[in-house]
């Protein structure tokens, strides 16, 4: 799992302000930890989508992003703000997220087979989901998906590396980062004396 990017859901954005959902995730071989997505707020069309990832080890991250549209999709993303921890919160630049190696184009190779509906205990309660299978090449991940869940619908996500439940949902979620961001400043690249003849 890409620091801070969080694991891939399997499922619909459908932003609603306010909406918020929290997983328990437990990989193979890592640390659990819990991951709170919502949508704190819109600007225009736009919308303010926050995750917070919190591990034992590393403590808390949170990363804010303004997206149109899906934020699996980084063609989408508009602005983007990160805090560490204590650290003061930074805006990064949107071309750095989308050059990173885990950029998400949104495209995803693979094939999805509906299981029906099945009826599953997770956490935050039991919920009568749809069973949603994805196969891409030999990894196959199983997902089952309420709608009333916002913003992705994600009740569990099993896959052979990992598993996420929902631990809680609801509404009224505002966002944690409450200073204004510094702007990240890139590093200049030192200037090579030019080498006079």
């Amino acid at each position: 799992m890409g620091k801070g990017a969080g694991p891939k859901f399997y499922g619909d954005f459908k932003p609603v302000v306010g909406a918020w959902a929290e997983y328990q995730i437990t990989e193979k071989g890592g640390q659990p930890a819990k991951m709170r997505i919502a949508v704190v707020g819109k600007e225009g069309n736009d919308h303010w989508y926050e995750t917070v990832m919190e591990t034992k080890g590393e403590g808390r991250i949170i990363s804010k992003m303004l997206v149109s549209g899906s934020p699996d999709n980084t063609g989408n993303v508009k602005k983007m703000i990160f805090k560490n921890q204590n650290e003061p919160a930074m805006e990064m630049p949107v071309q750095m997220m989308q050059m990173s190696p885990t950029a998400r184009k949104g495209e995803t190779k693979g094939k999805f087979s509906d299981k029906g509906m099945e009826s599953i205990k997770v956490p935050a309660g039991t919920f009568k989901a749809r069973h949603l299978q994805y196969q891409d090449g030999p990894a196959a991940v199983d997902t089952w998906v309420q709608k009333d869940v916002a913003p992705y619908g994600m009740v569990k996500s099993v896959s052979k590396e990992s598993e996420m439940v929902l631990v809680g949902y609801g509404t009224g979620a505002k966002t944690l980062i409450t200073e204004t961001p510094q702007k990240f400043e890139m590093p200049q690249m030192p200037q090579m004396p030019s080498k006079r003849k």
